[in-house]
């Protein structure tokens, strides 16, 4: 049995709405049929298999899947907009996506998304979610926790989720902050070659500052009942952590070392490799780590064949594909 926690999904109507909108987050047609998601940062391709979920059930019964945590792609930007054009979108989205809870019992959950324009909107939303419309949780964007003070923005989101519950998802994903006042069509990435690997990398990046002012700081201390979900296995994080602690070491930091602070939250594997998998575990534990694909945008497969190939033990194993994300829905669902 698998339990995927990190996937996508764009509900029939709202992607009808995103075709009536002309800047970011809007869909193209082209002549042809089709279809370009136009994100804040660039296009994707928008294929049917964000938005047909009798095609997604059939998918995850190929793979092995018995269930996927659905919720709105942060990097799409809808959450950040300003909050008269996000709020009836991201309504949209979350009575949809529990209609499809219900109507599909045991395969799907959902986290709710949220108009982070208005905190006070975002707390009202984030309540309905949870309270009426029985939503796990809320998916909160990496950009909004690469500094302390960032996360300061957010903390009535963490305040109303220790009060009534919930799970809450950091995805990548921009701050309301950073909209461009006008959006330029002609607007260039700021890099002028290897542009996929340098924004991977930038993405990755922030996920790590985002674990950072989490684990580092007392941030998240009034919050012990509030379980959190990072994506990327923390991005860079684990790859850096012991130039971390020598450096505490040799600079005479007391202890404990940032190593020994790493067990705060989960991190999800999705897109990620063996490799990262192993380094992942061994700075986090395998009781910190779920499954994660980003299923429609990665392949559910790659992220398996990640957790077969990584050299872990069949406990670990196991409980990376279902048995931390079982206690996470148990406690939230």
């Amino acid at each position: 049995m698998i339990i995927d926690m990190h996937t996508h999904y764009v509900p029939a109507d709202l992607a009808d709405a995103f075709r009536g909108r002309k800047v970011p987050p809007y869909i193209e047609t082209k002549e042809d049929g089709f279809e370009i998601f136009h994100m804040p940062h660039g296009p994707l391709a928008f294929p049917p298999s964000f938005v047909d979920m009798e095609a997604r059930l059939g998918y995850m019964e190929e793979q092995g899947v018995a269930r996927q945590v659905v919720s709105f792609p942060g990097l799409f930007g809808l959450d950040s907009i300003a909050a008269d054009e996000s709020l009836p979108l991201v309504k949209m989205f979350n009575d949809a996506t529990a209609q499809l809870t219900e109507s599909h019992s045991g395969a799907f959950s959902s986290m709710a998304a949220l108009p982070f324009a208005d905190m006070n909107l975002a707390v009202k939303e984030y309540k309905r979610a949870r309270n009426e419309l029985g939503l796990m949780g809320a998916i909160l964007p990496v950009n909004g926790f690469v500094s302390l003070a960032d996360a300061e923005k957010f903390r009535p989101i963490f305040e109303i989720a220790q009060d009534i519950g919930g799970h809450l998802f950091i995805h990548p994903g921009r701050r309301p902050d950073e909209v461009p006042e006008t959006y330029d069509p002609n607007r260039r990435t700021p890099f002028s070659d290897s542009v996929p690997e340098r924004m991977a990398l930038v993405v990755q990046d922030r996920v790590a500052h985002c674990m950072v002012t989490l684990l580092f700081s007392d941030f998240l201390d009034p919050y012990p009942d509030v379980t959190l979900q990072v994506a990327n296995l923390g991005g860079t994080l684990p790859m850096v952590i012991e130039r971390m602690d020598q450096t505490a070491f040799t600079r005479g930091f007391d202890r404990p070392y940032p190593s020994e602070k790493s067990q705060r939250v989960h991190v999800d594997c999705s897109s990620l490799g063996p490799r990262a998998l192993e380094t992942a575990v061994a700075l986090f534990g395998a009781d910190r780590v779920v499954f994660g694909t980003d299923c429609p945008i990665f392949l559910t497969d790659w992220s398996k064949k990640a957790i077969d190939d990584a050299r872990l033990s069949d406990v670990d194993r196991e409980a990376i594909l279902f048995g931390n994300a079982e206690e996470l829905l148990e406690r939230h669902t």
